[in-house]
């Protein structure tokens, strides 16, 4: 695993970004009601529209609306304005745009079509179902005058039964499936690293102020094996719900904080492939990951697991399992991650090498739906399973300052 800092982190992982101080809180738009309606009934329409029971059409303009600031990168997922936005920063956007990665992203959120998948994407999210009726009540709806088809669609979002082929999301973990064995043992040596060019047999000494992530590729099963995988983290303030910038005076200032971090597989033939990262203390996300040799496309800006690095600390964060095209017993074919948690067996593969760093390493406490500004041409929410959410925010009236973490 190549474990490389914020410059490489976009380059290859178009996620991340630089930085700021302070947060603003929710902010008016200029579009009025009338007009957020207006817009929001674009997807309402005879072929599709959307249902959540009980809502009223009032709260659907509202939700639309939200996931439309959202999707175009302008909002984050709990209303306030995204911290990249301050002068004092570079956006996620802009700075990709170098390796090329950025100017990918901005044509894709520019794209009226990638801002309504990632709005439809957020709005099942928030609950809403997708409805595809059929095509005798779509041309019943299409023949209505524009006042009948307002008071459909006035009651119908909000209906407790609506009839059609309905799309929906209740999960956002990896459900269980025979064709994943993600819990079966692996046979053969393990692989151990800890970044390039460093001597995986000296002992690992963290400078002041810094803690340890352990993370394990695992490949228990023939779906998984010869697979690569990409993780990126990035530091995260709880309190503000945004990731953490790097300001654009870090080398004035001769900042060393570890803004963002990307670990890629390095021993794809390795039943179980073990890297440590050395980060400075504070708060992470997972904020994207892929399987393969692709870059990272997808932001889990609508929830993600996030978890501590206490100073001196060594944490264990899990097994992730590569997938590439598996058949689930759904008849789906699968590409993503599978997670497992290994504690003994990720110990046995460092005690190997770095025993003190082994007998040190204790699980992380990882909560899920952790959100920050979306910037990406994909966004998502990832849940690791059996992981307890993070807390709501408490709504903000006043501007939330960072700490450097």
């Amino acid at each position: 695993m190549r474990i490389t800092h914020f410059a490489a982190a976009l380059a290859a992982a178009s996620l991340l970004a630089s930085a700021v101080s302070a947060q603003t809180p929710p902010a008016p738009t200029d579009d009025s009601a009338e007009d957020i309606a207006k817009d929001a009934a674009r997807d309402l329409k005879d072929s599709r529209f959307y249902n959540k029971p009980g809502a009223t059409r009032a709260q659907y303009d509202s939700d639309w609306q939200e996931c439309r600031l959202i999707a175009r990168g302008s909002r984050t997922p709990t209303g306030t304005i995204p911290y990249y936005y301050n002068p004092a920063v570079v956006s996620p956007i802009a700075a990709g745009i170098g390796a090329g990665i950025g100017g990918l992203i901005a044509g894709a959120i520019a794209e009226g079509q990638q801002r309504r998948a990632n709005r439809r994407t957020c709005l099942m999210i928030k609950g809403w179902r997708l409805v595809e009726p059929s095509p005798a009540v779509t041309a019943k709806v299409a023949a209505m005058t524009e006042a009948q088809r307002e008071a459909h669609f006035n009651a119908i979002v909000g209906a407790e039964r609506v009839e059609g082929e309905i799309t929906e999301r209740k999960t956002f973990a990896l459900a269980a499936d025979p064709a994943l064995k993600l819990d079966a043992p692996v046979d053969g040596p393990s692989s151990l690293y800890l970044g390039k060019k460093i001597d995986i047999a000296a002992p690992l000494t963290l400078a002041p102020g810094e803690g340890a992530i352990v993370i394990a590729f695992r490949r228990p099963d023939e779906g998984s094996a010869g697979r690569s995988a990409s993780l990126a983290m990035a530091r995260y303030d709880v309190e503000g719900r945004d990731l953490v910038y790097q300001p654009r005076d870090w080398k004035k200032t001769g900042d060393k904080t570890t803004y963002a971090v990307i670990a890629q597989s390095s021993d794809r033939k390795a039943p179980l492939e073990v890297q440590v990262l050395r980060v400075t203390a504070g708060d992470y996300v997972i904020t994207g990951s892929s399987v393969g040799k692709g870059v990272i496309v997808t932001s889990n800006c609508f929830g993600a697991p996030t978890f501590h690095v206490g100073a001196g600390k060594t944490v264990y964060l899990g097994d992730f399992i590569p997938y590439m095209d598996v058949k689930l017993s759904t008849g789906k074919k699968f590409f993503g991650l599978g997670y497992s948690e290994h504690l003994a067996d990720a110990r046995a593969a460092l005690a190997a090498k770095q025993p003190e760093l082994a007998s040190a390493m204790q699980p992380a406490t990882i909560r899920n739906r952790a959100t920050f500004a979306c910037s990406a041409i994909t966004m998502d929410r990832w849940d690791l399973p059996g992981k307890e959410e993070l807390a709501l925010p408490e709504p903000k009236t006043d501007p939330v300052t960072l700490s450097r973490r």
